[in-house]
């Protein structure tokens, strides 16, 4: 009686406790392909259950669901039966049922070995006398990265960090100002004239007026009327 309430509770002893104790955290890993997506189908030597995850990369645009099969025995049919009807015995993959062209049926999704680690190799060659192929899911190359070109401002409404705060927020933040700052330097503006530093002839006597103005540290250019230059004058930034 005691003997069948331990067993009810999931505790006694196992009936593949020698396959367990000889194959403790020896695992065979097989690289798989299913529909051009990765996969890799891990089988364990201790208790011939089986783990399939699905390989993913960045921004490969599939959900990241890796696990496509959690660790339990795989059947080799996966036919739904009535209640009484179904297969007595043992009738789950084994790793000496697994060809190098065999094709694995993980309850639709057929898996087409593609290769399998080291260790697993030297254990088929040395235990089953069959030669797998080595070989792995190697990270795919990184996209191209685009570059976010930032428009230019219009001046219609408000100023250009409220332009900015749209590009990099979708509900972008009130832009923080330095209210003392700008009321101590309000309507405090540093003029420079300035010239093209270039050799080119046309614009060597093209002349600038760049304001600086200290209430936010912006910086604009004015170029102004000149006779004869067939420039048009104006707002240059």
């Amino acid at each position: 009686m005691l003997h069948y309430m331990e067993k009810k509770l999931g505790g006694g002893k196992v009936q593949s406790q020698k396959q367990f104790l000889d194959h403790d955290r020896k695992v065979l890993r097989y690289y798989c392909e299913f529909q051009s997506r990765p996969f890799i189908l891990t089988y364990f030597l201790a208790d011939d259950t089986v783990e399939v995850l699905e390989v993913h990369s960045q921004n490969d645009g599939f959900d990241s669901f890796t696990k496509l099969l959690a660790r339990r025995k795989l059947p080799e049919t996966n036919e739904v039966k009535q209640p009484g009807q179904a297969f007595i015995g043992d009738n789950y993959l084994t790793c000496d049922e697994i060809f190098p062209d065999s094709v694995i049926n993980v309850f639709g999704h057929m898996l087409t070995i593609l290769g399998v680690d080291g260790y697993t190799q030297n254990y088929y060659a040395t235990t089953y006398r069959r030669d797998f192929p080595q070989s792995g899911h190697f990270p795919a190359e990184p996209r191209d990265r685009v570059i976010q070109e930032v428009p230019p401002h219009t001046n219609l409404m408000g100023g250009e960090c409220d332009s900015l705060g749209y590009i990099k927020r979708l509900v972008p933040h009130r832009p923080k100002v330095d209210e003392f700052k700008a009321l101590d330097n309000d309507k405090k503006i540093l003029r420079f004239t300035a010239r093209f530093n270039t050799r080119v002839p046309e614009d060597f006597d093209r002349r600038f007026i760049i304001s600086f103005y200290l209430s936010d540290d912006t910086i604009s250019i004015y170029e102004p009327l000149q006779k004869n230059s067939g420039i048009i004058p104006g707002k240059f930034l």
